[in-house]
């Protein structure tokens, strides 16, 4: 694995952990969305990564979005705004795509560009207390920019979205495991354990059972049911045919734990 400047890896019975630490508030900017793409592409070809856990080693802020000190010294003009805008898109679409399930374990707030890289991953566990979690850019005269209004309608519904993005409303995690945006609000001193735990189940699981499921979801998203039922059928039959799924039933007639190989 590369080294890396503002990200720490761990790796334990199939989880990957990566930590992020980039003081005072995890901002992000060209070098953290860079080592983003970098650790996403490792992992994809890591063999023994079967799923991923992102969390903050910063006591206070998961992500805090972009750096609005540094925003007012950009150069407002459209060609580099364009290019900035398609480098977040870039990344946590890169980081979306990943076939391995992703979790964030969220100790702080996810704010801006932290939520919307909280919503690229697949599951998310947040701490209850102070933590907030939201979309605030409105506030600034401006809108998200790296995938906020489209990934977060499809996870909450349009209307919830809208009033969520439209006022800036930050949501501690109560009320954001309430509307569907988080999947567990947990105890401050257990939201890194619980996600991990939840990871290693995740990791025990038939691998390529759990890339063909992921793919269906993401790909079927936008589609109509039709087309959604032809992308379920083409991984439905690849894992009928893989070597998992033969050891798989085989285990269970056996009543025996199965050996998953991948393939």
């Amino acid at each position: 694995m590369s080294d890396y400047r503002f990200l720490t890896i761990h790796w334990d019975e199939g989880v990957t952990e990566v930590i992020l630490r980039k003081p005072p508030m995890n901002t992000l900017d060209p070098a953290l969305y860079q080592e983003l793409m970098r650790v996403s592409e490792e992992l994809e070809a890591d063999e023994q990564t079967r799923a991923i856990v992102f969390t903050s080693a910063l006591e206070r802020v998961f992500i805090a979005g972009a750096d609005i000190k540094q925003m007012a010294e950009y150069r407002f003009e459209r060609e580099p705004l364009e290019r900035k805008i398609e480098l977040v898109h870039a990344t946590f679409t890169r980081v979306e795509r990943l076939s391995k399930p992703t979790v964030a374990a969220i100790t702080g707030h996810a704010l801006g560009g932290g939520c919307e890289f909280a919503l690229a991953l697949d599951f998310r566990f947040m701490s209850k207390g102070a933590p907030r979690i939201g979309l605030p850019e409105v506030k600034l005269g401006i809108l998200p920019g790296g995938g906020g209004t489209q990934r977060l309608p499809r996870l909450i519904g349009r209307m919830r979205a809208a009033e969520l993005i439209m006022t800036g409303e930050l949501l501690d995690a109560e009320r954001a495991e309430a509307i569907g945006l988080i999947t567990r609000a947990c105890e401050p001193e257990r939201t890194r354990a619980e996600a991990l735990e939840f990871a290693r189940r995740l990791a025990a699981q038939a691998p390529l059972a759990v890339r063909a499921i992921k793919r269906c979801l993401i790909e079927s998203a936008a589609t109509d049911l039709e087309t959604g039922l032809a992308i379920e059928k083409r991984y439905c039959l690849e894992a009928l045919l893989s070597e998992d799924a033969r050891e798989g039933i085989a285990a269970f007639l056996e009543k025996r734990s199965p050996h998953w190989r991948g393939r």
